[in-house]
């Protein structure tokens, strides 16, 4: 069974509650380092806050007493390292033809973090009860935060949203608009000395000036400036949504893009429908050199958005519905009906809109608007000459998206929310009993099976 987290995760006297500190986390030296060095550097501060969903007879105010003591009305608080990183998530990454387009690919993958994180929204219960969110995101962000009190004035959290476009092709209109991120520049004039260029060596210069968090005396003594193994430990330690993989080995799997924020679903047909989306949606990003551009305050703006309950169906999200056809392809009869916005534009407000996930998704509706990111993928294989019995098979994971972004398919935190509420055994107290949960897990246990 796929969950992101098991509901009642915490709640005090049950085989969910961690009896020593770090029994969840992989005994191996490395891991448990990782994890004590997380815990020691916040200075207590380690722990996030979920709005409670307030039902009819939820108590007001309602208050969650953690063992720190440290409780906020009308909130639970969660303060384990262990839940933090117990949750899960869906992974896809996208092998890229060289360089130039490993990098267009993971600029085009930012904009679509916080729509994919809307669609797949799946946590709406912690610690047994229901909460007034739908996402695990930066709830894993708080609880592996590990800036000290005088960082959290000018830093990021280390796992959060990228801050960073690498093309060289990025319009102008991004330049100036990088939020605050850290940046020793004394490692980014290394970087640039030894080759890169200014946007790679900001990027990197942005990861690599972090405190390592998993640095051993051994890694020390075995330094060897011909293998990337110091740069791996170091580069792996800061969380994004998308992460930039450059080769590693001669013969490794080369240029690579990782594509982070989806929540794991409730059935193995779900999970698969959104891998198999991304993957098609990259292969029409690299192929028709797709522009999705957005500035980063919109993005935030928009994470923000994705972070509230019902935000599939609810929210609105800041998204490039003109200027993103290629020039490259304007020209190609295969993709001119698609194309029809060519137009160049210099102003992002003209270029980017508030639309609702469905708008992305499935479309506008309307002749000469935005066709959809599905519209763009289904034109894909045809340009491919991707042979009908094929297009045959991905065509119901490729329904299920679109049902998921007009709603006819409930996201599995809509889903959760509405089954604890209709259960005899609730008592609209947002409260979610041992029986509720159970009865629940075994719903989803017969969802796999249909």
């Amino acid at each position: 069974m796929s969950l992101c987290v098991f509901p009642r995760v915490g709640v005090e006297g049950t085989w969910t509650t961690p009896n020593q500190p770090n029994r969840l986390i992989c005994p191996l030296p490395r891991y448990q380092l990782l994890a004590k060095n997380v815990q020691s550097r916040p200075q207590g501060r380690m722990r996030t806050y979920f709005p409670i969903y307030r039902d009819v007879l939820t108590s007001s105010p309602f208050h969650d007493d953690p063992p720190t003591g440290k409780g906020i009305p009308d909130h639970i608080c969660l303060d384990e390292l262990d839940i933090g990183t117990g949750c899960c998530s869906i992974q896809t990454t996208f092998q890229a033809a060289n360089e130039t387009e490993a990098r267009w690919l993971y600029d085009q993958l930012i904009p679509l973090g916080h729509v994919l994180l809307a669609m797949t929204a799946a946590t709406p219960i912690w610690k047994g009860y229901l909460v007034d969110t739908d996402i695990r995101w930066q709830r894993f962000g708080d609880l592996v935060d590990d800036r000290r009190p005088g960082e959290m004035d000018f830093l990021p959290p280390r796992w959060t949203w990228n801050r960073t476009y690498l093309s060289r092709e990025k319009p102008p209109m991004l330049e100036g608009s990088t939020p605050l991120q850290p940046m020793d520049k004394t490692i980014k004039s290394r970087l640039l000395e030894g080759g890169m260029d200014d946007a790679l060596a900001e990027h990197f210069a942005s990861i690599l000036t972090r405190d390592p968090l998993l640095l051993t005396r051994a890694d020390l003594d075995n330094l060897n400036d011909s293998n990337t193994r110091l740069f791996e430990l170091l580069h792996g330690c800061v969380w994004h949504h998308v992460r930039f993989k450059p080769p590693l080995t001669d013969n490794g799997p080369g240029w690579c893009v990782e594509f982070r924020p989806m929540e794991v679903q409730l059935t193995d047909f779900e999970n698969a429908a959104f891998a198999i989306f991304m993957y098609l949606l990259s292969r029409a990003i690299t192929t028709f050199h797709l522009n999705f551009y957005l500035p980063f305050d919109m993005i935030g703006e928009s994470w923000e958005t994705a972070q509230k309950r019902n935000a599939a169906v609810e929210g609105r999200f800041w998204f490039r519905r003109s200027g993103w056809s290629s020039k490259y392809h304007r020209n190609d009869h295969s993709v001119k009906s698609m194309c029809k916005d060519s137009a160049d534009h210099q102003d992002a407000e003209k270029e980017c809109k508030l639309m609702t996930v469905d708008e992305i998704v499935n479309g506008e509706g309307n002749s000469g608007s935005f066709p959809g990111l599905l519209a763009m993928v289904w034109e894909y294989l045809d340009y491919t000459n991707v042979p009908s019995v094929e297009k045959a098979k991905l065509a119901p994971y490729l329904d299920l998206i679109q049902q998921r972004a007009n709603s006819t398919n409930p996201t599995p935190a809509s889903w959760m929310r509405q089954f604890v509420r209709q259960h005899e055994d609730y008592h609209r107290d947002s409260y979610v009993s041992e029986k509720v949960c159970y009865d629940m897990m075994e719903e989803i246990s017969v969802l796999n099976k249909i």
